[in-house]
């Protein structure tokens, strides 16, 4: 697989995020902004493919009723081969609750800054563009970020927690919106997420896991 996979995987995605701004009390202003950054993306080269544990036991086709992300994510298992996957970051010895996150979760960078970009990667400057996938009955701690984030729901059910709201069940085709520096945590039950994630401001900035 070459370039091309890579930007069919970009147009399917800009047609779920389409579809889904449509819908009552979506966040429409960032929606917008996500499709544009993401339709000015260029893949070039070839795939520098690596494989990934978590992937490779959790993403699995499904036939799901949303048609957009039932869509998506036939793309994503038919591209996955061609992706560099990357585990959760390291360095959290001490940390039990990281370390079971990190074990069974993995995502890749579709564009990004440089630092991010192999292969096919687009390079980009405004806009982060990745797939995640999070094994069943895992957590990903509280964590924050200055940049702006809509995640999509592609497969599973999980339980998503926004600042101080309660735990709230989300399903494909939901859009989640995580304001600049808004603390967030993502949990599984009994299925696998797998989700497309978008940063629209700030994406060099780091990622710090909250404690407090």
């Amino acid at each position: 697989m070459t370039a091309a996979s890579y930007r069919s995987l970009t147009e399917l995605s800009a047609i779920a995020w389409r579809a889904a701004a449509a819908q009552p009390f979506s966040p429409r202003a960032e929606i917008e902004t996500a499709v544009n950054l993401l339709g000015g993306l260029t893949f070039t080269g070839q795939a520098l493919p690596t494989s990934h544990g978590a992937v490779e036991r959790y993403l699995k086709p499904r036939d799901l009723r949303h048609p957009h992300a039932n869509a998506l994510l036939g793309a994503l298992v038919e591209t996955a081969p061609a992706i560099d996957w990357i585990g959760g970051q390291s360095g959290y010895g001490g940390e039990p609750d990281m370390q079971a996150f990190c074990a069974n979760y993995a995502f890749c960078a579709l564009a990004g800054p440089a630092g991010w970009a192999r292969g096919c990667s687009a390079v980009s400057d405004k806009v982060g563009f990745n797939f995640t996938v999070q094994g069943p009955n895992v957590t990903y701690p509280d964590h924050a970020h200055k940049a702006i984030e809509l995640y999509y729901v592609v497969s599973g059910k999980a339980l998503w927690k926004r600042g101080g709201e309660p735990w709230v069940e989300r399903y494909p085709g939901d859009v989640i919106l995580h304001t600049a520096g808004m603390r967030h945590a993502m949990k599984t039950t009994d299925e696998p997420l797998v989700a497309m994630a978008v940063w629209i401001s700030d994406i060099n900035s780091g990622l710090v896991v909250v404690r407090a």
